[in-house]
């Protein structure tokens, strides 16, 4: 029977895979695909020990997750930098759009409103649009139901990064490093 190898040690094998692995993408870097292949992998034995491979393989989960944390932390960093702005970055554009969103003041009270038609609107969080239908089929004003259940919040981590195929054509007439207040285009519109 094998022996594990110290947690540290297969720690360390999965970010050195990992680390090899990003190392090379440029390998295989395209504008329109940047797929990892097997190429792009960092050839190597891996552990024979089940133990040892399901902690490896444990370990490397963690770093991907710990990746998508950070990335989530740029998006929500650029998002409050340019909220409500566009800038040109190279050949793709930055957006910051605040997001809304509805989170009720109490859950129990949109219940007791909704009544027997809870499932129409509950997926499983509510729909905005779906109460507002119920309170129209009722003759309740729906704006007045919404404002009443929900509070209205208001995020700034919805970034979208546009390529340049895909921007509005206002946006490409910003030069390189340019920025332009979003709510400025939509006055002009």
């Amino acid at each position: 029977m094998n022996k594990q190898k110290p947690y540290k040690e297969i720690l360390d094998d999965a970010l050195e895979r990992v680390k090899f692995t990003t190392e090379n993408l440029h390998l295989q870097w395209t504008d329109d695909d940047s797929t990892v292949t097997d190429l792009d992998i960092m050839d190597g034995n891996f552990p024979q020990d089940i133990d040892e491979f399901m902690t490896l393989m444990r370990r490397v989960e963690d770093v991907i997750s710990a990746a998508r944390k950070i990335k989530t932390q740029m998006q929500v960093e650029l998002g409050d930098k340019y909220n409500g702005k566009v800038k040109k970055y190279r050949d793709s554009y930055i957006v910051g759009r605040p997001s809304t969103t509805y989170k009720p003041y109490d859950k129990e009270k949109v219940l007791d409103y909704l009544g027997e038609d809870w499932r129409a609107v509950v997926r499983p969080e509510f729909r905005i649009t779906g109460v507002k239908a119920v309170a129209e089929s009722r003759g309740d004003d729906a704006n007045v139901i919404v404002e009443s259940l929900f509070q209205k919040v208001i995020t700034n981590n919805n970034l979208t990064i546009l390529p340049e195929s895909k921007a509005p054509k206002w946006m490409k007439e910003l030069e390189d490093g340019e920025e332009k207040d979003l709510w400025e285009k939509k006055q002009k519109s």
